[in-house]
This record gives structure tokens, sequence and C-alpha cells, in this order.
């Protein structure tokens, strides 16, 4: 079956994207700049150097002071958003000045003020005039002036730095071709931490005064070693740095220099709920799937991001073992499935308004599970001799996944056209239906699927099929991309909850939710008490949906790992108004070390709704901890109470924070306190934080604030991503 639109995804304001072409070619691009930190201002002039006629440079909201054509004054037109140069020419130059509000950030720090890039897709245009188009691949030269102390970072080798005065120009260089959204610079007072791996230079970037957490950016050693092998491609630069800034709120892979969030320092009591490696890995695959070779417009940009969510996963599989490589998958799944409820569409799709709306899951997770199943369809050995075929052939060009998929032929000796169209340019979504007989396993399935009967693993073929055995496990190597309910019944459920594959266990204990008996329970409670975490962590949130005495008990745990901790801590906000449930989570609260198994038992304390506890939870306000998740939680759980003290406590603690964490848990929040909120959302849209007036509108959702919502959306200087969201949720409330 295909689907080549999908489910509620297309929307009246969306267009059909292709390709652009042009009249000239770009050879080079020279920058000079000079950063104002303190005005949030830059000075820039551009040295475009180029064939061809009618030089196209988008530029947004700049002053254009001067623009030459080889050397004379150039007739142009600037509409606040494109450059046109309709001549015939070599280089071009452009002085400019501009006060970025996208693109690039400003943020002011105790002693100093950050500028760095953040953004992705058309976010260049808003600092450097630029064909802002990721087809079109150049090198580049930054000449950046900065006021002593500060430091300039950019991409490829520094080349230079000269001073002058109180003012200091670093030179950089990156002399590969590279698409536009992979220049960066940062900004800042930086400690720096340096290494080398096989003649490459590594450089990690702290914000100073944090020198003590260079540790949490030692994995990047192991994950460069590690992709080279695996690719058979080694790392293609002369340096790889990693930048931690407080603007940032995920990741971004530009070209040799990563600018990641501040997300990544934390302490060791942290590091056993988070850990930085993850997003280190999947940046750092980036440096091969996106930048080395980038997709070619943004409908393609799964092979981006799908695979650095699926190296990312290898990388998790080579450290940490198979169960945590198959759980990371299941996770990407779940968060897929969450997607697929609100829409559908192919993972390669054409329609939309802005570029950002594509970075969703099914371009990440979707499109690494997609991999996951075609490694397992090729073998491992095939799919990685295709992977190097692939980046030698396109290294430093663009591609679509027409590219990908004839490398991929062309090395295993098979079409794959049937994949390629069910499951990537449809929106297809197979399902498995596995229910218990007399005697056996009935199968309802829209795709072939893998099923393991004891020791041996059969394929399924499209239908309906009966199979005998005591029970069935659907897909346990998880390559099928299908929705599989495991309705078997609970004896066959709990002899699966034993079986030796993880995907098999995690099915079962997820099924046995719909039985509440004391046999189902104590199989979940084995499950909890003795398994790999992540299969613990599921049974303990079956073990809350199911809400009897018994569950409860299986819950009155300390459980030795606070990942699992976490579990059964929000398992618990399921016991409605239990004295049981509520002395048990005070306890947790009180004298869990993990900063997420703390905030975990906040926000069941306020779910399960005894007030008496909320003077305790907000005494833990003040506590200091990662990421700020405990004060959150404070925040979330008097939420749930609605009622006028905590309301006033929110307001005063939450609304004007400084910390953006919490006004961002506050602006999430807010609804549930009613219609006494809505004045407040106001002044939150407008907040200086984009991650802030992103979590507005969660509240405006639940609130039907229409206006506030068309608000977001209609503002041209709003974060693209947030913009996105508010059209999607103005869709879901009727406009």
């Amino acid at each position: 079956m295909v689907d080549r639109v999908g489910k509620n995804y297309v929307l009246k304001e969306h267009e059909i994207h292709y390709p652009e072409n042009y009249d000239f070619r770009i050879l080079h691009y020279i920058y000079y700049l000079e950063i104002y930190p303190e005005e949030s201002r830059i000075k820039g002039k551009a040295v475009v150097k180029f064939l061809g006629k009618d030089l196209i440079l988008h530029a947004r909201h700049f002053q254009i002071n001067k623009i030459k054509l080889d050397g004379k004054e150039a007739n142009y037109s600037y509409d606040g958003e494109k450059i046109s140069i309709q001549r015939e020419g070599k280089e071009a130059e452009i002085e400019y000045e501009a006060k970025p509000v996208l693109g690039l950030i400003f943020k002011k720090l105790k002693e100093y003020i950050e500028v760095a890039t953040t953004g992705e897709v058309d976010q260049a245009r808003n600092w450097i005039p630029i064909l802002d188009d990721p087809r079109v691949k150049t090198t580049t030269e930054f000449y950046i002036k900065v006021r002593k102390p500060y430091i300039a970072l950019s991409n490829g080798r520094l080349i230079d730095k000269e001073e002058d005065g109180d003012f200091i120009t670093f030179h950089w260089l990156m002399d590969k071709p590279h698409s536009p959204y992979l220049n960066s610079i940062a900004v800042g007072m930086f400690s720096k931490e340096e290494d080398e791996w096989e003649g490459v230079k590594l450089e990690n970037y702290l914000p100073k005064g944090y020198e003590e957490f260079f540790w949490n950016l030692s994995s990047v050693k192991k994950a460069i070693e590690f992709f080279s092998s695996y690719t058979g491609v080694k790392y293609p630069y002369c340096r790889y740095a990693q930048v931690v800034l407080f603007s940032m709120n995920g990741g971004m892979e530009y070209i040799t220099s990563t600018h990641l969030t501040w997300r990544v320092i934390h302490d060791k009591v942290a590091e056993k709920n988070y850990s930085s490696e993850n997003l280190i890995a999947h940046e750092l695959a980036h440096q091969w799937f996106g930048d080395l070779i980038t997709t070619k417009d943004w409908p393609n940009i799964w092979l981006n991001e799908g695979f650095a969510s699926y190296f990312e996963a290898l990388y998790v599989e080579h450290e940490k073992g198979r169960e945590e490589f198959l759980y990371n998958l299941y996770n990407k799944w779940k968060g897929y499935e969450e997607e697929k409820e609100k829409y559908t569409r192919p993972i390669v799709c054409r329609y939309y308004k802005w570029g950002d709306e594509l970075f969703d899951r099914h371009t990440y997770n979707k499109g690494a599970l997609f991999l996951h199943k075609l490694r397992n369809f090729l073998g491992d050995e095939t799919f990685r001799k295709g992977i190097k075929e692939y980046l030698e052939r396109f290294k430093y060009r663009s591609v679509d996944t027409e590219d990908f998929k004839k490398v991929m032929e062309e090395v295993s000796g098979k079409d794959l056209t049937f994949l390629f169209d069910q499951f990537v340019y449809s929106a297809f979504n197979p399902s498995v239906e596995v229910t218990s007989i007399d005697g056996g396993v009935r199968i309802k399935n829209e795709v072939e699927v893998d099923v393991k009967i004891g020791k041996e693993i059969r394929k399924v073929k499209p239908g309906e099929s009966l199979l005998s055995g005591a029970y069935v496990c659907v897909d346990p190597n998880f390559t099928s991309l299908a929705e599989v309910e495991d309705k078997q019944g609970e004896e066959a459920l709990i002899k699966e909850s034993k079986d030796e594959e993880l995907i098999c266990r995690i099915r079962a204990v997820t099924s046995l939710s719909r039985f509440s008996d004391f046999k189902a329970i104590q199989a979940l409670k084995e499950r909890l008490e003795n398994d790999f975490w992540g299969v613990s962590y599921e049974s303990a949130i079956s073990l809350g949906k199911i809400k009897n005495d018994d569950a409860l008990n299986a819950l009155m745990l300390n459980h030795e790992n606070p990942k699992v901790m976490v579990g059964i801590a929000k398992a618990l906000g399921e016991f409605k108004f239990n004295q049981k449930a509520k002395n048990f989570l005070l306890e947790v609260m009180d004298k869990a070390e993990s900063y997420h198994v703390r905030a975990e038992a906040i926000v069941s304390l306020g779910k399960i709704g005894f007030t008496d506890v909320k003077e305790k939870i907000i005494s833990h306000f003040e506590d200091e901890s990662y990421a700020d998740v405990v004060p959150s939680a404070v925040i979330e759980a008097l939420s749930y109470f609605g009622d006028d003290e905590s309301f006033r406590f929110v307001i005063d603690r939450g609304f004007k924070n400084e910390k953006e964490t919490i006004r961002a848990a506050f602006a999430r929040n807010l609804w549930r306190f009613g219609d006494k909120s809505r004045e407040y959302l106001y002044y939150l849209v407008k907040d200086p934080s984009p991650i802030v007036r992103g979590a507005t509108i969660k509240s405006l959702e639940e609130l039907k604030m229409k206006d506030l919502l068309r608000t977001i959306v209609d503002n041209e200087d709003e974060e693209l991503r947030n913009r996105s969201n508010a059209l999607r949720v103005l869709y879901k409330l009727g406009q």
C-alpha cells in the first residue's frame, strides 16, 4: 500500500517546493564582520566571487550601505529579503549593517554578551548576504573583528589573529565546499581544551568558569573513531570543535564547529539519568551526513537528520550494547507514534510553508527506523559497503533520496523500489495484530514481518496467519516499521515477558497492562525488579495504568537505577488520593539523590491531589538541579492544584524568573489555572526567549486563545518552528 499525501498534514498555507535554477555559480565567499555585542549589531562586508549573470543573494532586514560589481557601483534592487544584481560579473561587494532578530543570537550573560549562530534552514540570510540554498556548496572565509578579550570562532582552520589596540580580528578559512546554513560564528569568553585524533585537531569550548565540565564532552574521541571505522570514511576535515553556548537549546552541526546547548553541562548526579553522549554523537555524525554530503533541498532533509539519528543509535550499540540500542530505537518509535496521532506524511514531502516544518519525527525518528529496516534487509556488511560508496561518491556534493537509493541498489544487487516507495515516498503506516486462539495465535499483518516462535524466527507474509505455540513475538529485531498490537492472552504474555529478546519483553509488559489480576501484576513486578532498565521502566508504567492495590504494592520499590525510579515515580502519579502513594512519593522527593527522580516525584504529588503537601513541594523550589528540573517540576505540580494560593506562588516565582527554563515551565503549565491565567499569556508571547514563547503555545491551545496563536503565526520575526506549531494548533482548534 502507498499513501502519497498522508493525513492531516497538508494545510491550505502549504506550497509545493522544488529546487531552483540559477544563471550564475558561486565560487567563494569572503566576509569581514565587526561584532558589537552591546548593541546587538553587526557591520559587515561580503565579497562574493562568482561566474555568470543576475546574481541573487538573500539578505534579511539589512541596511545596505554600498554594493559594487567588479569594482564599480552596481545597479541593484533590494526588497528587504533579497539582493538582485542584473548584470554579468565576477565579483560583488556588499557593505551592510544588521541587527538580526533570528539566526544570530545576542545573549546577555552576567559578565559578557554571547553572540552565536543558532539556526538552520533559512537562517544564514539574517546575518550574511548569501545564496541561501542547501544545494549550493562553496568555500568561505571569515574575518571577525571583536573587542578583547572576546574570542571569535568559526569554520575550518584559524589562519591568523591580528591585534589592533582594543580589538582583535580572527581569520577563518573553510576550504572545502559546504552549504550556506553550515556557516557559523560564536563570540564569547571561552575556556578551551585541545586533543588530537589521527591528525585531526579536537577542540572543546566551554563558557569561562565551567572548566570542571570538560568531561561532559569527552566522548567525541570515541565517536569520531567509531564513525570513521563504521563508514569506512575517515573524518573528512582538519578540525572538529564543540562549542557550548547558552543561546543554544539543542545542537547544530555547523561544518567543523558544532554548537551545543548549555544543557550538556551536568554533574555526576545528573549523569545517572542524562548523558550528553547521544547529542554529541548525533551532531558529530552530521559531519558525514549533512556536511560532507548534504540534502539537495529540505524535502530530502531525512538524508541529514534521519541518518544522524540512526548513526547516533549505532554509536549507542557500539558503546553500550544491543539492548540499549534497541531501546533507543523503541523510544524513537514511541516519539513517532505520538506525532502520527496528529498527522502523517511521507518522509520525503514537498509540501510546506516553512522548511522548519519538516524537522519533525517523520524526518528524525521514522527516517532512522527506515535505515534500521534497510540495514537488516541488506545485512550489516552490505549496508556498510553501501554507506561507504555513498559517502565517497557524493562527498562535498548535495544529494537527494534517489542518489542514496541507487548506490544501495548497486552495492547490494537488489531492487529497493518497494522499500523506498512504501516507507520513504509514502505515508504508509502498516499494522500487525496478534491475538490468542485455541492452541495458538492469529496474526493479521499488512506487511511481511518476522515472528519469533521459541528459538525460531519465521517470515510471515501479509494477510492472516494461524501459528501454533505457547506465545509468539512479532518483530523481535524491530525492523517492521509497523504498529504492533500484542493482544495475546495473559498466559502467553507472561511467557513472552521472559523472552531473551528485549523487544519481546517490552511488548509483553506493555500489553500486560490490559489485565489487573495478581498473576499479571506479579509478572510485571518481576520485570520491574530484575531486567534491563528500559523493560523495568515500561513495567512500572504498566503498573501505573492498572491502578489497583496490588499494582501499587509492586511499585513500592526503591530501585537502584534512577532511570527506573523515574518510571516508578511517574506511575505513582496515577493513584489519585492514595495515602500510600503519597507517603512513598514524599519520601522519594526528600531523599532521592537524582534530580530527575525528585522532579518526577514532585509532579506526581501534584497529580494525586493531596493539598496538604503543597508546602513541602514548594520547599523544593530553590533546590539546585540539572537544567532546573526540580523548580520546573514544582511549578507543574502546583498547576495541578489550580487554587489561588498555588497560582500566586507560580506567578510570583515563575512569571519574571531570570531563568528561561523556569519561565518555560510556567508558560507550559499556566493553562491549568484557567481563565485567570489569560492576561499573563499576552506577555509571554513577547518573552525574549523563543523557548518560552514556544512553551506558551501549549497553554494557548488548551485555553483556545486563537488570537494569540494567530499573532505568533503572523509574526515574521518569530522562530519558524514556533510559527509552524502555532499554525497547526490553529487548525486543530478550527482556525
